[in-house]
């Protein structure tokens, strides 16, 4: 499919749509809570319940970034979560706010790092991940076969790109279909898992074939 597509043509999501993702970071550090800072509310066991499955998309150690990393709960979260299971994880991530970014920082001392502030829709890393993550959220409905092209070109031949969306009980919200947005932008989906009642967090994976190259 999309394999090797290039992206530097890619078109912007437009002024409205950037100015409501940088207008999540005031609304996360606004409490001191690290599950509220990522944008959650539903606290620590629902957050445990409908995020550990994405780890069912972690089958071996390597490195793990999260697009849109916010605090970096998250990302500590799958590295104990993936842990449990065997695999060593790496924590990566970028989010647009810097000061969520210099929270993330602050919760891997180790890694510090390995967290960025920068625009997703315009940076141009200089290396790949074992395993790539983000959501159907940090993208507009017209563009998320654009921007899963661009998540796509940051995994490594033989790595994973996975694809989540949350939904939202008290706004009575669904989880996008994230199995049938992969295959809509031509990918053959590896495997896919789910959270919480509904279910209200679905996840689903892809895999990049060992010795290709972008």
């Amino acid at each position: 499919m999309i394999e090797g597509a290039k992206d530097d043509s890619m078109t912007r999501p437009d002024d409205d749509f950037m100015a409501e993702m940088h207008g999540l970071e005031t609304a996360y550090v606004e409490s001191a809570d690290p599950i509220v800072q990522s944008g959650f509310s539903g606290g620590r066991q629902r957050w445990s319940t409908e995020r550990s499955p994405l780890t069912d998309a972690i089958d071996r150690d390597g490195d793990f970034l999260d697009v849109g990393c916010a605090n970096g709960l998250l990302a500590s979260d799958v590295c104990r979560w993936a842990a449990a299971r065997g695999h060593h994880l790496i924590p990566h991530g970028i989010d647009l706010g810097p000061w969520l970014v210099a929270l993330a920082k602050e919760r891997h001392t180790d890694n510090a790092g390995n967290f960025e502030a920068a625009d997703a829709w315009s940076w141009h890393p200089d290396r790949h991940w074992s395993f790539v993550y983000s959501t159907t959220h940090l993208a507009p409905l017209e563009l998320i076969c654009e921007w899963l092209q661009r998540l796509w070109a940051w995994v490594a031949p033989g790595g994973r790109l996975i694809l989540g969306s949350y939904g939202s009980h008290s706004r009575r919200m669904t989880p996008d279909n994230v199995e049938s947005v992969l295959v809509r932008c031509g990918f053959e989906v590896a495997g896919s898992s789910s959270g919480g009642e509904g279910p209200i967090a679905r996840y689903a994976w892809v895999d990049k074939r060992d010795g290709f190259a972008d």
